[in-house]
């Protein structure tokens, strides 16, 4: 199993491929700058945002993860908050279990607190990643590692609840090599469902913290793009690799998929689940898919961590309607992690996710102008059908004076153009 490790990556029939870009601009507002290895987003009922940092690791224990790279442990995880009253990010809950790559100083493929999710009653939970062989779990550092849990903000505390690592640990459901990566949480009623993306498995949770299985995504037989390095195949079973889900519009859980080595651009799904059928596929043709949020307009907003994985870092952002229409909306982003969306249409998204330079973005959609009214229109052809008539009766010396341009107008301090335009 192929654990989705950031940085160090080891209906159906509805297609991505050539969506048109969205014609409405997006103004970027950056609301927080230094986050360490930044995750899962999401909104509280009163409208913050909270975000979950996987942290930098720390001095050891250290174990080598199912991308083959040495992580090692530390204290650095935290929750952050971002106040949308006084526009402060702050870590509401810090000293989190981490795990991280120390040999580089940007800590890359940090492992902790890897998503959250708020319930219908504002109780928050989360869940932690893990990204290798579940039964390393004992000597990594925490056993809150591959755990859902509570989250009290307030008393500043942690509530283990259930243990997805060693459901794979115990019931293997791809049976392939063991590998957990817990990567994201839905919390529905009573039940907690999680993408398993080191298990390529959909698992739920009750009441009483019983996991059980959803659903296996299985590998896919893909085309070998070209390469940095020599590889002898055409094509290669990938695996699935899930990652993001939400609740949509119509109330089917939505789960996105990177698609595992290699990285084939185009061949990362949607699927959805409507809690009763067994989960089909709803959309392909995307790229390295890393998260999903519902939007106000009905439509789903798709995260692509990167368009080309093998390229320059490169993330985008799409919207998926139900119809299954498919717009690129805004394609500025370097390596994307985490998605939500306001009630307003404001887009959060978590950027420069793997490592300790994350920044928390806004994207605001910009007004586009309208057409002129009709009736505006018809006076702006009277107007040039008299402009014509009056030019006509000029001399060719007098036209010539009217053709020659005026002097450029002296931008004021008014009216010149600002950086944010």
């Amino acid at each position: 199993m192929v654990g989705l490790a950031l940085g160090a990556w080891a209906g159906a029939g509805l297609l991505a491929a050539g969506a048109p870009a969205d014609a409405a601009p997006y103004r970027v507002r950056t609301l927080a700058t230094g986050l360490e290895n930044p995750r899962g987003l999401t909104i509280a009922p009163n409208g913050n945002l909270v975000l979950s940092e996987a942290g930098r690791g720390g001095s050891g224990p250290c174990l080598v993860a199912g991308s083959g790279n040495t992580l090692c442990y530390g204290t650095t995880g935290a929750v952050g908050l971002f106040d949308r009253s006084t526009n402060i990010y702050s870590r509401a809950l810090s000293n989190l279990p981490s795990l991280a790559v120390q040999s580089s100083p940007l800590f890359p493929e940090g492992t902790g607190l890897a998503d959250l999710a708020f319930n219908g009653s504002g109780q928050l939970f989360g869940v932690f990643g893990f990204g290798g062989n579940p039964t390393l779990i004992p000597g990594a550092g925490s056993p809150l590692f591959g755990k859902t849990v509570a989250i009290d903000l307030a008393a500043g505390s942690l509530t283990p609840l259930a243990d997805i690592a060693g459901f794979e640990a115990t019931q293997n459901p791809d049976g392939k090599d063991l590998n957990s990566n817990p990567f994201a949480l839905v919390v529905r009623g009573d039940d907690t469902y999680v993408t398993d993306s080191g298990g390529n498995s959909l698992v739920k949770a009750d009441g009483a913290n019983q996991v059980s299985l959803v659903n296996v995504f299985p590998d896919e037989l893909v085309t070998t793009p070209p390469l940095p390095f020599p590889f002898p195949f055409p094509e290669v079973p990938a695996q699935a690799v899930p990652t993001g889900m939400t609740i949509g519009p119509d109330g089917a859980l939505y789960i996105t998929q990177l698609s595992g080595f290699p990285f084939a651009p185009g061949t990362a799904d949607v699927f959805r689940y409507d809690f009763i059928n067994p989960v089909t596929k709803f959309a392909g043709g995307f790229s390295n898919l890393i998260d999903i949020a519902a939007g106000p307009d009905d439509a789903l907003y798709l995260l692509q961590y990167s368009d080309d994985f093998w390229g320059p870092p490169s993330g985008s952002i799409l919207k998926l309607g139900l119809d299954g229409s498919v717009r690129t909306i805004f394609d500025d982003l370097v390596s994307p992690t985490g998605l939500a969306v306001g009630r307003d249409g404001t887009i959060y998204v978590a950027n420069d996710g793997d490592g300790v330079n994350g920044e928390l973005l806004a994207l605001t959609p910009s007004p586009v102008p309208g057409p002129l009214p009709l009736l505006g229109v018809g006076v702006a052809f009277a107007q040039a059908r008299r402009l014509r008539r009056r030019c006509a009766g000029l001399s060719p010396a007098r036209s010539a004076r009217a053709r020659r341009p005026a002097p450029p107008a002296t931008a004021s301090a008014l009216d010149r153009p600002t950086p944010e335009g």
